[in-house]
């Protein structure tokens, strides 16, 4: 590595040459405020006494790998957006300068700014620009270096800047300017190709300017180990259809796209943060550029560009009318969180073709039950992002549906799916106003039927007012209580619609927020007002039979959960699986003799079927086919059978059984429910053997 401090129109303008910014660097992008500081600093140093100078920092460079290019060409590893926005500004100065009067100096004029920072007078056209950008970028700065009108509406950063420029300098001298340019220094350092390593070096530099992402990290990453062919290719064929699918959401919302897709493939124990993105990135994508790898490494990269798509497809354009697309974007307005869910689902619908349309659609509107009847019963949503993560990493291939519903039935406690008495019950005694997904749920219900209104413009509107001081007619209505009465059913589902009149109706009384032609409730092409105009009263007694058949509606629209019980215990058994894979029978600690007490037992348990699993626990050892029916604890003189069925379907089969209901503790147990035997002597075998047999039975016949 070779560092040295030089002037930036020295580096810029030292011979022919051609600074390349490489496809895996990010798209221009200094906003017009960072623009404005450079130009301050620029006049700043201009007024300064003769010598004085200006840091502006590094940029870092190494040789091209391409041996065909007639003049040197080097490839920008940091300090591109220094470079392109000096390079946009002497563009600009050199237009101005054009149109001054007068004679200048032979190193002042246009001409020689031209040839000395811009162009390659004599170089073939690919190398004629001292700076190439790439993608869009590139065709603009083109236009502007080589002296041609740019477009009259902003493309991108490089248009709206030379613009900002145009303007900010209409009334300064170029000169000047030009004088401040002079002073500029920098950190020029070139880097020797197969000796430094450029991905290291990138990620340790801390620039000014706009701050790396972790996507500008990962895609460098990707990209930098291969040389410039290579380069171009993956980014053509890998990043930048992901990038172009992501549009102006990439810079704000990749990051988050990254951190998800990366929850679904490595499974951390804890939720990932968006700083250790990168980080965790390598960790998945170990081997970039390693020639043995590239085909495990394109795999990969067509993965992460189809996981991409999915996550577009749900967060930005969940774009048709198809009822897939429909389902995805009521889930996403109701909940972005639900992103790595919504990507596993279209993967196994669109990809891999084990899920139908219609199950797609069923999927999606569970989802949505399952968020919108959380947010009615006001359950917490701190962890819904971790909720939603393990719910997808359950959704695997074999019956992905059924294996949804197994996981919405085993969600964590706290994040468990509202039965219909208890979203009822939600929807007829909570107090509604306020909550987020209340327009959300007013709009569903009121077009729930085949008359659909557009509801965007319309607002919650309260049919019984807010208004401290009610009309009379309001007070009559609600009875010499109506303070009371009114501060109980206020917020009440049953007292909610929606309206665009909000305004005009106010605390108008009932009768005429009813009957008034243009904008009362018996006018409204809203089902949800138009169902109040029946009423010639509206009290206590209304608002609650209101919500009660709102609740109803509700209960149709969104759906209960009814998992699959042969998923559910398959799941249980792959689950009790994955907790058993640390331990193993030979860690069982028994007192002497006991031993071969167990290894009977464990006999006639194994031979119940051949679908019986053994699955080792810390302390214990738990038999499933697949539910659990037998749980041996280890214990000082002998040990505990736990039996996975009552102590009185057992009567008759040997005495000492205990339900386990009676017990406030077992110690060692990893299960629940069921009965309870201690074998303390040799004697009980013959017992607990028929104990285990029968309990077999009842369980699975």
């Amino acid at each position: 590595m070779k560092a040295e401090d030089t002037s930036f129109l020295t580096l810029l303008g030292s011979g022919q040459r051609q600074f390349i910014i490489p496809v895996f660097q990010r798209d221009y992008s200094w906003t017009e405020a960072q623009c404005a500081q450079l130009l301050a600093d620029v006049q700043r140093v201009a007024s300064r006494p003769h010598g004085g100078t200006h840091f502006v920092g590094s940029v870092v460079c190494v040789a091209s790998s391409d041996q065909s290019a007639v003049l040197p060409q080097w490839v920008v590893i940091d300090g591109q957006q220094r470079l392109t926005t000096c390079t946009v500004l002497l563009a600009v100065l050199r237009n101005r300068l054009r149109g001054l009067s007068g004679t200048l100096s032979i190193t002042d004029s246009p001409e020689a700014i031209e040839e000395q920072f811009l162009l390659n007078k004599f170089a073939p056209p690919g190398l004629r620009a001292r700076l190439a950008l790439r993608g869009d970028d590139n065709t603009v700065l083109q236009q502007l270096l080589s002296g041609q009108a740019l477009p009259d509406k902003p493309l991108n950063r490089v248009v709206a800047n030379a613009r900002y420029f145009e303007s900010a300098l209409e009334h300064v001298d170029p000169l000047w300017v030009l004088n401040g340019l002079r002073r500029l220094q920098v950190v020029s350092v070139v880097l020797k190709p197969g000796q430094d390593n450029p991905q290291l070096i990138f990620e340790s530099l801390n620039s000014t300017g706009l701050a790396l992402t972790q996507a500008d990290l990962v895609r460098n990453y990707v990209l930098m180990g291969h040389d410039e062919p290579q380069q171009s290719e993956w980014y053509e064929t890998w990043w930048r259809p992901l990038e172009k699918a992501f549009g102006s959401n990439y810079r704000a919302g990749f990051d988050n796209f990254l951190r998800d897709f990366l929850t679904l493939e490595l499974r951390p124990p804890r939720p990932l943060k968006l700083d250790s993105v990168y980080r965790e990135f390598r960790h998945w994508y170990p081997t970039p550029g390693d020639p043995s790898k590239e085909a495990e490494n394109r795999l990969r990269l067509e993965r992460l560009l189809r996981f991409g798509r999915h996550y577009c497809c749900f967060m930005f354009n969940p774009q048709g009318t198809g009822r897939p697309e429909v389902g995805l974007k009521r889930l996403q307005q109701l909940v972005d969180v639900a992103a790595p869910v919504a990507m596993v689902l279209l993967e196994r619908w669109r990809h891999e073709s084990v899920m139908t349309e219609e199950e797609v659609v069923e999927a999606l509107d569970l989802l949505e039950s399952y968020v919108l009847r959380r947010s009615v019963a006001g359950a917490e949503t701190r962890s819904g992002g971790q909720v939603f993560a393990g719910i997808a990493q359950r959704i695997k291939a074999d019956r992905p549906l059924a294996r949804l519903k197994a996981a919405l039935a085993r969600a964590p406690k706290g994040a468990e799916f509202p039965d219909d008495a208890t979203f009822a019950h939600a929807l007829t005694t909570q107090d509604l106003y306020g909550r987020r997904n209340l327009k959300y749920l007013l709009e569903r219900l009121t077009n729930a039927g085949k008359e659909k209104v557009q509801t965007d413009n319309l607002t919650i509107e309260h049919v019984l007012p807010q208004k401290a001081a009610l009309a009379p007619e309001w007070q009559a209505m609600l009875g010499p209580d109506w303070r009371t009465e009114q501060a109980r059913c206020l917020h009440k589902l049953g007292n909610l619609t929606l309206t665009g009149f909000n305004s005009e109706l106010e605390a108008r009384p009932f009768l005429e927020k009813k009957n008034h032609p243009d904008w009362g409730y018996a006018k409204s092409p809203v089902w949800l007002s138009r169902s109040i105009a029946s009423e010639d009263v509206w009290g206590p007694a209304q608002i609650e039979q209101r919500a009660a058949k709102l609740a109803e509606r509700a209960l149709e629209l969104w759906k209960p959960l009814v998992p699959d019980k042969a998923m559910l215990s398959q799941v249980d058994l792959e689950d009790a699986k994955e907790r058993s894979a640390d331990h193993s029978v030979t860690n069982l600690k028994w007192t002497t003799g006991v031993e071969a007490w167990f290894e009977q037992i464990r006999t006639i348990a194994m031979g119940c079927s051949d679908d019986v699993v053994e699955l080792p626990r810390a302390k214990s050892v738990v038999y499933r086919a697949p539910d659990w029916f037998l749980e041996i604890i280890p214990r000082a003189k002998g040990f505990t059978l736990r039996l996975a069925v009552e102590a009185d379907e057992l009567a008759g089969v040997a005495d000492g059984v205990e339900d386990a209901s009676s017990w406030s503790f077992i110690l060692n147990s990893a299960v629940d429910g069921g009965s309870i035997y201690v074998v303390n002597t040799e004697a009980q075998l013959p017992d607990a053997k028929a104990l285990v047999k029968r309990t077999f039975e009842i369980m699975f016949g």
